[in-house]
């Protein structure tokens, strides 16, 4: 028989135990983990250069984390992430953090408000930015069944994207012309992950920048349409400006996927990294 004082032991050791474990599971969700290696070959005024970025990247509903093994991400004026460089995107791209390791400093961005402050400040200066809804298309095509990727089934996705935008300020006006395509190869036994933030969803946004946000919101609602999880993209970019041509060849391969739970602190910015100076840009709101 056990002593009431023997099952006052056990209660008080279990209870800690049992908040201990309720913690735990709380602050962590389901998620996935993935490796994946980003190619761009870039062709502009008879130049050609070509940039690789390895990265391992964690996700879950709506939130990535993404460490740079190898190359970087772009310098964004006088602040850079560093060759161990971190990206957190919150929201499904909503918010992005920028972490540099190494000086223990951060740098965010909205990119959705950026582009809303971008429209403000040209209207405060007499100019505007317009979108000729004649040369704009985004259209999305399922091309059939895809070749296994790293032991997954796949079916090919074919992505179309044509936007062009009319800038004018103080009389002068500039027309760019942006046209893409994209083959995605997705994952058809990972059906239940959405089109999870990595660098293709990094992609899409970097490519939306500046332009309004009705085309960004038209382009993300297509990605949505694609259930799985993207293994290969392979995107064509051609855009024009003032009579120029800048050509890129993007290849996004992603292998090594795994469910994992994730805990939340993942996402968060360490309470000892200070925020990274950035020049101040006209029509944004203070920070």
């Amino acid at each position: 028989m056990i002593s009431s004082r023997r099952v006052w032991k056990l209660t008080n050791c279990a209870i800690p135990a049992l908040l201990i474990a309720t913690t735990a599971m709380a602050q962590s969700k389901p998620g996935v983990s993935f490796d994946q290696t980003m190619v761009n070959v870039t062709t502009a005024r008879n130049r050609t250069d070509t940039a690789t970025t390895v990265m391992h990247t964690t996700s879950a509903s709506g939130d990535s984390r993404i460490d740079v093994e190898k190359g970087s991400f772009p310098k964004m004026g006088p602040f850079s992430a560093g060759p161990h460089a971190v990206m957190i995107m919150r929201d499904g791209g909503k918010e992005i953090f920028f972490l540099n390791p190494d000086e223990k400093q951060y740098f965010s961005i909205k990119p959705i408000a950026l582009m809303e402050a971008m429209q403000k400040m040209l209207e405060g200066m007499g100019g505007s930015m317009t979108m000729d809804t004649s040369g704009t298309r985004v259209t999305l095509d399922s091309v059939g069944p895809g070749p296994a990727i790293d032991g997954h089934p796949t079916l090919t996705y074919r992505v179309t994207t044509a936007i062009r935008m009319t800038m004018s300020m103080m009389g002068e006006s500039r027309v760019v012309d942006n046209q893409s395509t994209q083959e995605i190869q997705i994952a058809t036994d990972l059906g239940d992950f959405a089109y999870v933030a990595s660098m293709n969803r990094f992609a899409e946004i970097t490519q939306a920048m500046g332009f309004p946000k009705a085309a960004f919101e038209d382009l993300a609602a297509t990605r949505r349409r694609m259930h799985g999880f993207p293994l290969r993209a392979v995107t064509h970019i051609t855009g024009t400006a003032n009579g120029m041509t800048r050509t890129v060849v993007q290849t996004i391969e992603t292998r090594n996927v795994k469910r994992l739970p994730v805990p939340d602190s993942l996402f968060l910015i360490p309470a000892d990294y200070k925020p990274g100076t950035m020049p101040p840009m006209p029509g944004m709101p203070a920070r």
